[in-house]
């Protein structure tokens, strides 16, 4: 059977995995980590692409990527191919270090990017190569320490993960580890290394099927049945086709909030107009099909404000009993 072409949208949220050839170890030693961490750095600069979360594994690694404008590919390829073959003149192997090609899940962002976060930076706990979330913090090889205000790793886009759980930096990351230590025992092994079917939240199904109803799946992607419908659809049109103008999306949020094109575009914080801009991002990703790099762009803000702006304009929109 043919394998199926990767998804690749400029703007997606990708779970990025490899394991090495046969289960072997792909990293040996510090030096060896060091060498990967310098060409992933190198080749998220060369792309725009931003990592979110990261784990290096003695025989696989996790990466969370956000696309930039350069294809994922562009990224695993300079990133792969340049340690492969360093580590193969410096262990005087030939052959394969990786088994198979890459796996690469576009995941939906608003459930999942979180859950993701948490689940990438626990291995080294589920793994027990850490005892604990005191040694976890410590640990070099993950992006979990520089988020919880250790040594800036140079990969780990702290500001788009932090700003989820809030504006002031240290609470947001007190947030963020409270956040991890709830997830602590709830992860089973493996339950976001796949696409497809949608997976559990925090160890609870995040959506409740009756026996006659059907979610249309796709292996390639995490989320729910309308967004794998939705990224179908967007791919195989080659663009993302917009179910509602943008005229269309600023006048119904200034209908229901009060809050004008300009003032939702303008740099002011007040709370009425960041309720505007909540339920803009949220219109804009749902009823218009844009994607969070789209939005980031308009309104000059980062992924993961755009991701909890969209959160929060999902609670509106059920208040005012919108049906998108």
């Amino acid at each position: 059977m043919p394998r199926q072409a990767r998804i690749d949208i400029e703007g997606g949220l990708y779970h990025v995995m490899s394991r090495g050839n046969e289960r072997h170890e792909i990293f040996g030693d510090k030096a060896d980590r060091e060498d990967f961490l310098k060409r992933l750095k190198a080749a998220l600069n060369k792309t725009g692409g931003k990592c979110l979360a990261w784990c290096l594994m003695p025989n696989h690694f996790h990466l969370l990527i956000l696309r930039g404008k350069r294809p994922l590919a562009e990224i695993m390829r300079r990133l792969m191919t340049g340690y492969a073959v360093g580590f193969n003149v410096r262990y005087r192997r030939s052959g394969h270090l990786f088994q198979n090609r890459y796996k690469a899940i576009l995941c939906e962002e608003d459930p999942y990017l979180l859950e993701l976060t948490a689940y990438i930076h626990l291995n080294p706990l589920r793994a027990r190569i850490v005892r604990n979330l005191k040694e976890l913090k410590a640990y070099p090889w993950c992006g979990h320490s520089a988020l919880c205000g250790g040594k800036e790793d140079g990969i780990t886009d702290i500001c788009a993960v932090l700003e989820y759980f809030g504006s002031n930096r240290q609470k947001a990351r007190l947030a963020y580890e409270q956040f991890v230590g709830e997830r602590l025992n709830r992860y089973k092994r493996g339950e976001y290394s796949g696409g497809g079917l949608l997976r559990s939240i925090g160890g609870l199904v995040n959506v409740a099927r009756k026996a006659d109803e059907r979610e249309m799946f796709d292996d390639r992607i995490l989320g729910s049945g309308a967004f794998v419908e939705s990224i179908l659809k967007e791919t195989e049109e080659g663009m993302f086709s917009e179910r509602m103008t943008k005229e269309e999306v600023l006048s119904e949020v200034e209908r229901i909030t009060g809050v004008t094109k300009e003032e939702l575009l303008s740099s002011s914080r007040q709370s009425r107009i960041g309720r505007g801009r909540a339920l803009y991002c949220y219109l804009r990703k749902t009823s218009a099909r844009v994607n969070g790099a789209v939005l980031m762009k308009e309104l000059r803000i980062s992924s993961g404000a755009v991701s909890y702006l969209a959160y929060k304009g999902r609670e509106i929109a059920k208040a005012e009993h919108l049906s998108v």
